[in-house]
């Protein structure tokens, strides 16, 4: 079987996701996991994340690729 060209070469994938996976955020300088930095954020104002390994604090995140599985489904 002949594999055909991907014309979308350098296009991002899009991949939908189910909206109560519990999906990690990354820091976007080391890729480490964040912390939340305050429980009122998200809500009103925007949730602001803290990276202990590099010392990033922002908004701005990366979610990975895979989501977490919850220990209860094991």
């Amino acid at each position: 079987m002949k594999e055909e060209p991907d014309d979308r070469e350098g296009v991002p994938k899009f991949v939908r996701r189910k909206a109560f996976e519990s999906v990690p955020r990354l820091c976007v300088k080391c890729l480490t996991p964040l912390q939340r930095v305050s429980e009122l954020g998200g809500w009103m104002v925007p949730q602001d994340y803290y990276c202990p390994n590099c010392g990033y604090r922002g908004y701005v995140y990366v979610e990975a690729a895979r989501p977490v599985k919850d220990s209860k489904d094991s």
